[in-house]
């Protein structure tokens, strides 16, 4: 499983993963032409990104979503709230709130707490490995601590 955080911050959050054949991204918080550019600098033509997860609808990870879906028209994931609130997205997935795969990618589903409907974050499986993906939470509830342990890598 190969990772690389391509913006975070406040001016934009966006992720890239990658498992066998499966490319996603989590989040598009940037410009479209930022996000294409920046995959095609890692050597990923971003019409072969399989998936978008959203956390939430901020503008820092949503910014360049509508354009890049208009040019790609690439599958998004995420909750039944944050789907309601993006009217411009038609090819989708609503997830759950517990935990879901795409392809023989498995990925658990944190309710988080901010400011924001139905703010997610994500534990990632692959190949042995974990990766687990938080931002934007004022606190981490302790019923998550557990699936929390042992992560190869924590990007919050």
């Amino acid at each position: 499983m190969k990772f690389i955080v391509l913006s975070s911050g406040s001016k934009g959050n966006t992720t890239y993963i990658e498992y066998n054949n499966l490319k996603i991204l989590i989040d598009l918080g940037n410009s479209c032409k930022y996000v294409t550019d920046k995959l095609k600098g890692i050597g990923v033509n971003p019409k072969d990104i399989n998936g978008i997860l959203l956390t939430h609808t901020h503008i820092d990870h949503i910014k360049g979503l509508k354009v890049f879906l208009n040019k790609y028209k690439t599958k998004v994931y995420a909750t039944k709230k944050v789907i309601d609130e993006l009217d411009y997205i038609t090819n989708y997935e609503i997830i759950p709130l517990s935990n879901f795969s795409i392809e023989d990618m498995y990925i658990e589903v944190m309710k988080l707490s901010h400011d924001a409907p139905e703010c997610v974050g994500y534990i990632i499986h692959g190949e042995n490995k974990k990766i687990v993906y938080i931002t934007d939470t004022g606190y981490i509830n302790e019923k998550y601590f557990p699936i929390l342990k042992n992560a190869n890598v924590y990007i919050l």
